[in-house]
């Protein structure tokens, strides 16, 4: 069965809601609808078009009536929705998502300290000493979602996701990476837990969801789609924040975590008090937007991307920031080779030889797959997808 997931992003596609206004007193009530998340909007979506006829559906919090076109709540049964289905195209998804957008990336630290540390971890801590082959690292990747889902009372949800991994566990990497990012770009728990995990270092998580962030690192690492010369960012900016961009002009620096930027400028700057610029010439990000269901012009950059702070630029309204990001190549070389080195070589004599981009034979082979093609399924080498 082919993932559910994967679709064609222009595509018509059914959303449903939720009725959130509902006073059984008021005659001239205005009605105010809600949205479901993406994935439990696939979730009613796929029993809709199933074959069971009580049309019965669990979510996390609630229980949907598809006969009745009612949602129930599970903590008290009396309270009871109206609920409906609409039929929306990805243009009707006109802004950005703020969470996903706008919310200020902090600044961390320089690449001659800290850099890629972060990253690192969810790259490499919970393959150390494996040899893992592509459909073992998505059950790793789909067990690790179902973890945490379950922690946060996303249980149903992070089912979903799951199924969706594992109907492409043996599709080949292409496949996989369609997946994951089809998925990333949902609106769900799921891109949220996993910036917030990097941000913070939490490395409790580097083992749950460092398999699906590696895939999705990889599908960067293996696209086409890196030429966006000039990509944009709004975000509410205090002060202080503000004076630590301004001290670290003509300085590199990165943000922790995959970031979403669009390279639409007008969609960027209709949110918050600051506009970053980025030049992204040497580095176009991957971009994710034919694969998702929002008309937002995405393109990904992987964690630990590093910049330089070109210059401020102030206006009585907003100020806007002007980076530049370093190459690619450099920088996917240098993070990717630490992963490889944590047990073929000694740490800091594989960061001098990667900062060279003086990969040994079996390094370049690891990295980029077998002269220089994508490996199939990782079997005799270290990585699979």
């Amino acid at each position: 069965m082919a993932s559910r997931a994967i679709k064609a992003a222009d595509q018509l596609r059914a959303q449903w809601y939720w009725k959130s206004s509902f006073d059984p007193s008021s005659t001239n009530e205005k009605e105010e609808w809600t949205k479901y998340s993406d994935i439990e909007s696939a979730i009613i979506e796929e029993a809709f078009n199933g074959n069971n006829k009580t049309k019965l559906i669990e979510l996390d919090n609630y229980s949907i009536n598809l006969n009745d076109s009612i949602q129930i709540s599970q903590s008290d049964p009396n309270n009871q929705q109206q609920i409906k289905r609409v039929l929306i195209s990805r243009h009707e998804n006109q802004g950005l998502r703020e969470e996903r957008f706008f919310l200020p990336p902090v600044l961390s630290k320089t690449f001659n300290t800290d850099w890629s540390r972060d990253a690192y971890t969810f790259l490499s801590q919970w393959k150390k000493h494996k040899k893992l082959s592509d459909t073992e690292i998505v059950k790793q990747a789909a067990d690790g979602i179902i973890i945490e889902g379950k922690k946060l009372g996303h249980e149903c949800e992070s089912q979903y996701i799951a199924r969706q991994l594992i109907a492409v566990e043996n599709k080949g990497q292409q496949e996989i990476y369609k997946c994951c990012i089809q998925l990333y770009t949902m609106e769900c728990f799921l891109y949220k837990l996993i910036n917030k995990a990097i941000g913070e270092d939490d490395t409790s998580k580097a083992n749950t969801l460092g398999p699906f962030c590696y895939i999705l690192f990889r599908s960067w690492l293996k696209a086409d789609t890196k030429h966006s010369p000039e990509l944009y960012r709004g975000a509410n900016i205090d002060q202080n924040m503000l004076e630590s961009y301004k001290e670290a002009t003509g300085r590199e620096r990165y943000w922790n975590g995959f970031t979403s930027t669009t390279r639409n400028r007008q969609k960027a700057q209709n949110f918050g008090n600051t506009l970053f610029i980025i030049n992204a010439t040497n580095n176009g990000g991957l971009d994710i937007s034919p694969f998702s269901n929002y008309d937002e012009d995405e393109v990904l950059l992987p964690p630990a991307t590093v910049f330089k702070i070109k210059k401020l630029k102030k206006t009585p309204t907003q100020t806007y920031i002007y980076l530049k990001l370093r190459n690619y190549i450099d920088d996917a070389l240098l993070l990717y080779g630490r992963a490889l080195g944590s047990r073929r070589h000694h740490d800091a004599d594989l960061d001098t030889h990667l900062r060279l981009l003086n990969l040994n034979a079996d390094a370049r082979t690891t990295f980029y797959g077998v002269n220089g093609g994508a490996r199939g399924g990782g079997g005799d080498g270290d990585d699979g997808v």
